[in-house]
């Protein structure tokens, strides 16, 4: 019987200062790379992590790690009710329920892959935003906080412009570097220096034509969009197409792959390797494809 084989979608983590001056925790610890690194090594070898946001509880359950590839099942905690047969009547039984998604942590290439199953969480971007709390929580120890952002798809955005028949707006959120080796090399630098002016965390751009005659051309403003695909940020494009009026942002256009899911057999060293292929293949995204379920 064969593996059944669910979505999972992209997203880069950036960890940055809190601030533009180094502070004394981080001088006497190691870089924030390291830091991510234990972190996330840390709940992957535990057998248990719980975390709390609000009156809901949260359990993180180490699963399998190997090299830079961390894999847990993160549980949502609910309530349920049962009904079982009594000697006079059907009876009311309640339990605690931990249903859960996998999440799949390179911390190599900085990304996640969050499975998505609706029966756990109806929207993913409510799994994204509490896994994001609890890095934000254990990061800030050490000074640093951290964004998790969608890795948008290689061709849909571009799709979407050459498709429309009106553009009223992009706008554009693009975080402070810290990644030196990613990215568009001028747009990084610019980014670079509002930093050290700023101690900005994220730069948004919004150019917009209420009649829908904006233009928007790779040659001149495709270096911006790119570095959001491909290091971190958001976009949203408001775009008319047949008449229609459509919104679409890089949080409903992110990249997605199928992985198997496993129960409690671990994953083979054949698809770790598979998994480590497909992140470097999402790393970059002249290489990033969507994959079809097959």
């Amino acid at each position: 019987m064969s593996t059944k084989r669910v979505p999972f979608f992209a997203y880069r983590y950036l960890v940055a200062n809190q601030s533009l001056q180094t502070t004394i925790i981080q001088q006497i610890n190691k870089s924030k790379e390291e830091l991510f690194k234990e972190v996330v090594d840390g709940i992957s070898a535990d057998t248990k992590t719980e975390w709390k946001k609000g009156e809901k509880r949260y359990l993180i359950y180490g699963f399998q790690n190997k090299s830079n590839i961390n894999i847990i099942k993160f549980a949502r905690e609910s309530n349920e009710n049962i009904y079982i047969e009594g000697e006079e009547d059907i009876e009311i039984k309640g339990i605690k329920e931990a249903k859960y998604v996998y999440i799949i942590i390179d911390t190599m290439h900085q990304i996640i892959l969050i499975e998505n199953n609706r029966s756990v969480f109806q929207e993913i971007s409510t799994s994204v935003n509490i896994i994001t709390d609890f890095f934000q929580k254990k990061m800030k120890e050490f000074d640093y906080i951290i964004n998790i952002y969608p890795l948008s798809s290689k061709y849909k955005f571009w799709n979407y412009i050459e498709s429309a028949d009106e553009l009223f707006e992009l706008s554009l959120e693009m975080n402070a570097p810290n990644m030196p080796f990613f990215g568009n090399g001028e747009t990084r630098e610019i980014l670079k220096i509002l930093r050290e002016f700023t101690n900005n965390e994220t730069v948004e751009i919004s150019i917009q034509n209420k009649q829908g005659k904006l233009k928007i051309i790779k040659e001149t403003f495709g270096k911006y969009i790119d570095y959001v695909r491909e290091v971190g940020g958001r976009y949203k494009l408001i775009f008319s197409k047949n008449g229609i009026k459509e919104t679409t942002t890089s949080d409903t256009d992110t990249s997605m792959t199928y992985l198997p899911r496993k129960k409690e057999e671990k994953y083979t060293d054949e698809e770790i390797e598979n998994i480590s292929q497909k992140l470097i293949s999402i790393h970059k995204i002249e290489t990033r494809e969507d994959e079809s379920e097959k």
